[in-house]
């Protein structure tokens, strides 16, 4: 089950991922007792204040590739300069030299690069030599680095992160595999729906407040196997309940809750709240080990 958001990557297209749930009587998360929420060190910080608002950026404008004509991508990258050396301005000492690594990558080579070619992507396709090409479509292996550890730090302090990281547990195909990962197919693909229509409002509300949202919930609870039936169950009613909560009080607007969201509401959102994550968790794993890879 995934989750949506968007994420700044150097060279990257927009990442699409998938929702999450609601503010509800404590205790109502899949069955367990309610914990006590004590937000993850960092996020109710500038860095990670500026990292949101670049999602939501990105999620009315577009990442780079998407942009229309040289003009378009010429406005974006001097925008995506200025969110880049906010970043290394409020960057944490955890992640200061990453940071500042990418940042002069993108000052030293990538913006020359850009500008040699007048932001043209198609020109510089075109005319650029093969060097010049690979550099635009990947990262050098010491900025990419630098990259993966920033987005792993944003990944787990900011809020944003696509869906809860797979617990440590080894799950194998049985059986019962082949329908519950046809349920999550389903959906999943109720929710690409939203994110094909850039996360609009109406949209998901739609979604989430129809008979479609209870009926592919039904379907992951009626086909789960069994080594994850509690799980999927405890992450169904999370998104039935807290998960839909949230939601409605931002608006369904997942703009909102970038921007405006507590940390608990957005671990709410992601369902990486302590309440849920054991369960969403492995949820995770399942979906990679044996819907994923089969």
């Amino acid at each position: 089950m995934r989750s949506a958001t968007t994420r700044a990557r150097l060279g990257s297209s927009l990442a699409t991922v998938a929702l999450a749930a609601a503010v509800a009587v404590a205790g109502c998360g899949g069955g367990d007792d309610a914990t006590a929420f004590v937000p993850t060190p960092g996020s109710d910080t500038a860095y990670c204040d500026a990292y949101r608002a670049w999602q939501v950026h990105e999620l009315d404008g577009g990442e780079g590739p998407d942009q229309p004509n040289p003009a378009a991508l010429r406005k974006y990258w001097n925008e995506y300069l200025i969110f880049e050396e906010t970043l290394l301005h409020e960057a944490p000492a955890e992640i200061h030299d990453e940071v500042e690594v990418k940042v002069s990558g993108i000052r030293t080579l990538i913006t020359p690069l850009l500008e040699k070619y007048e932001f043209d992507a198609e020109r510089l396709q075109r005319e650029g030599n093969a060097a010049e090409r690979a550099l635009f479509e990947g990262s050098p292996p010491d900025i990419q680095r630098a990259q993966d550890a920033q987005h792993a730090y944003e990944d787990r302090t900011c809020g944003a992160q696509p869906s809860p990281r797979a617990a440590d547990v080894v799950f194998v195909a049985n059986e019962a595999s082949k329908r519950f990962c046809a349920a999550l197919g389903a959906f999943n693909g109720e929710l690409e729906k939203v994110a094909s229509s850039k996360f609009d409002p109406d949209v998901l509300q739609t979604l989430v407040t129809g008979d479609r949202f209870t009926e592919v919930l039904d379907g992951l609870d009626a086909t789960a196997p069994a080594e994850i039936a509690a799980d999927v169950d405890a992450d169904t009613q999370w998104f039935r309940t807290r998960w839909s909560d949230v939601m409605a009080e931002y608006d369904y607007d997942i703009r909102n809750i970038y921007l405006d969201a507590t940390p608990e509401d957005l671990a709410v959102f992601n369902r990486t709240h302590p309440d849920v994550l054991k369960h969403t968790s492995r949820d995770t794993a399942y979906e990679e080990q044996v819907c994923e890879a089969g």
